[in-house]
Order: structure tokens, then C-alpha cells, then sequence
């Protein structure tokens, strides 16, 4: 493990974000980088911040190449939809023609070769996002 060397601003920025930062992550990997600088071993400063020793390794390898702005937390998208944006919108027209049940709509798609790649039970929540409404076993147009 090679030593953490932090200017004197960096220090002051550090401590600054790890008291005053509103979320408790950012304030946490503050910390954590400001023990390593003090000398510290990643698998103390994990074992006191309750996380991996890769973690800390990680904030560090961050820090060394993004500064500040690597302590803020990454926004992930979540996993990828299954229905592409050109297919719920196949679907919206066709369900705005024809109406009628999943079974159907399934049914009239699979004719002009389209598969629909999820259950029904996921093409219902999407068609109601759309704002179409489930009555007894029929699509019914939107409200």
C-alpha cells in the first residue's frame, strides 16, 4: 500500500466535506481518505467504517483521479428495459386501434412477427403507465 500524501488544501477540503456535508456517505469517504493520509491501513479505516477493504481502496483510487467530486455517489439508471421505447410505442398504437385483452394484443403482434420479450403481467403495468385501463379481460382506451 503506498502512502496517501495530501496538500494542506486538500486536508482543509477534506475535513470540511467529512463535518459539514449534508449526505453521510460523501462525509464518510471523507474521513476514510483523511485516516489513510494519517497513516492508517485500508483494512483498519474499513474495519471502522464498517465496509471492505476494497471499498476504502476504491474512494482512494477515486480520489487520486476525480478529487472532490469523486465522493458524491454515482447515479446508476438500474437495470435496462426488456421493451425498447419503438415497441411500447407498437404496442400503444395497436392497443389504441384494437383495444381488447393481453392474450389478444399479444395474439395480433405475434401475426406481424413481433414478440413481446416479458410477461404479461409487465405489459399490463406498462400499458397502464401509458394510462390505459384493465376492465374485466379488455384494454380499454385511455381515461
Amino acid at each position: 500500500m503506498k502512502r496517501l500524501l495530501l496538500s494542506e488544501e486538500q486536508q482543509k477540503i477534506l475535513r470540511d466535506i467529512g463535518v459539514f456535508n449534508v449526505d453521510a456517505r460523501v462525509r464518510q469517504r471523507a474521513q476514510a481518505i483523511i485516516r489513510v493520509a494519517q497513516g492508517l491501513s485500508y483494512k483498519a479505516v474499513a474495519a471502522d467504517f464498517g465496509v471492505h477493504m476494497s471499498t476504502v481502496a476504491e474512494w482512494i483510487r477515486r480520489w487520486e483521479r476525480d478529487g472532490p467530486g469523486s465522493l458524491v455517489q454515482a447515479i446508476y439508471s438500474g437495470r435496462p428495459a426488456k421493451m425498447a421505447p419503438e415497441l411500447l410505442e407498437r404496442v400503444r398504437v395497436d392497443v389504441q386501434a384494437y383495444g381488447g385483452s393481453i392474450d389478444q394484443l399479444r395474439q395480433r403482434l405475434s401475426e406481424q412477427a413481433i414478440d413481446l420479450p416479458v410477461h404479461e403481467v409487465t405489459l399490463a403495468r406498462h400499458l397502464k403507465k401509458m394510462g390505459f385501463t384493465m376492465k374485466r379481460n379488455r384494454i380499454d382506451s385511455i381515461k
